[in-house]
């Protein structure tokens, strides 16, 4: 689990309570997602602890399932904030729903299966697959991040020419971060059966085929364009990114043999546009590990909780989570009480009271 308090982080700089109508519907649909699959989640209990932590009632655990799943809430809900006082546009919005959607189907199939390792070092934003190497980006990136590219783009005091070369510095840094992670996942995918690619966008995500790994058509088109970006800034020589003071920034790429593959002019807002969405792409790994850490945590508790329970009363069954300290049991259709008398060995109900849950 993360130890990452995103709530305490985000509380500093967004008001959660102005959109607390907003956050608490937010909430009740993602966790309505989560009931669906599993027993012993109640929307109430996860907005008190959700609303405990923003006002700073009780201090974060990240060995409490229930904190978790609010911190979650925290990390997610600031993107839904941001867009709605239009920090973020729908460009960016949306490629995030679609990058998120297309993390979770790729990885759930083999959630059981994949090491709490994977998770821990996608949460914790470790450098990876190559440490030595990607330690080195992360230092280069601590120092272009002194400095503010959004600002430098915008402002018009600056040559277009320093703009292109602080906008080169910062993308291609972060965009072999971003690679990094996309071969770890890749790697760690093909040890469950999926095929290993080589290190590129094209063949990780088989953008140029249409299979199950391709991603939806959106998505896709986000993808290519930011490698075409990539690819144009490392053709210096053939002039992939070039200012011209009508038109814009011109990128092109160009295949192995030579031929142009890709001629687009680009607003300096445009270009950052791009690099903030490569910045979510590569954030987000650590919001899919979260959410998938917390399915399986969950999945756990229901596979040694879970019983099946039997009314005796009007012959309604139902699987039921009888956690430890749990008392009893309700059917939920004819609203008969049970009481628990023993739940971690197999459960019973005293007689006069009919009926019971077994496992």
């Amino acid at each position: 689990m993360s130890t990452r308090n995103f709530i305490e982080f985000y509380r500093e700089k967004r008001d959660y309570h102005k959109y607390q109508l907003e956050i608490n519907n937010y909430l009740n649909k993602i966790v309505h997602e989560f009931t669906i699959a599993y027993k012993g989640i109640t929307n109430c209990r996860i907005r008190e602890v959700f609303w405990d932590l923003v006002d700073n009632r009780i201090n974060y655990d990240p060995r409490n399932w229930y904190h978790v799943f609010a911190n979650l809430m925290g990390k997610l809900t600031v993107f839904e904030i941001l867009f709605v006082e239009k920090k973020i546009n729908k460009f960016h919005k949306d490629a995030r729903n679609e990058w998120v959607g297309y993390l979770a189907k790729l990885l759930i199939p083999y959630e059981p299966m994949i090491p709490n390792k994977f998770f821990v070092d996608l949460i914790q934003n470790m450098p990876i697959p190559d440490y030595e190497s990607v330690i080195e980006l992360y230092e280069e990136g601590m120092i272009l991040f002194n400095e503010n590219l959004k600002e430098i783009l915008s402002d018009p005091v600056i040559s277009p020419h320093e703009k292109i070369l602080k906008f080169k510095a910062y993308f291609m840094n972060l965009f072999d971060v971003f690679l990094g992670k996309c071969s770890f996942l890749d790697l760690e995918l093909s040890r469950h059966g999926e095929t290993t690619h080589i290190n590129s966008l094209h063949e990780i995500f088989q953008l140029n085929n249409s299979n199950k790994r391709t991603p939806p058509k959106l998505l896709s088109e986000m993808l290519i364009v930011l490698n075409h970006i990539r690819n144009a800034i490392s053709h210096g020589s053939k002039a992939g990114i070039v200012h011209f003071k009508e038109k814009g920034v011109r990128v092109k790429d160009f295949k192995r043999n030579g031929k142009l593959s890709f001629e687009h002019f680009f607003s300096f807002e445009e270009l950052y546009d791009y690099y903030y969405l490569l910045l979510i792409f590569l954030m987000e790994f650590e919001l899919i590990a979260l959410m998938l850490s917390l399915h399986r945590v969950i999945r756990e508790l229901n596979i040694k909780y879970n019983k099946r329970f039997k009314c005796s009363k009007c012959g309604y069954e139902n699987v039921v989570f009888v956690y430890p300290n749990r008392t009893n049991v309700v059917c939920d259709k004819c609203k008969t009480r049970y009481r628990i008398i023993d739940n971690d060995k197999e459960i019973k109900v005293p007689e006069e009271e009919l009926g019971g849950i077994t496992k």
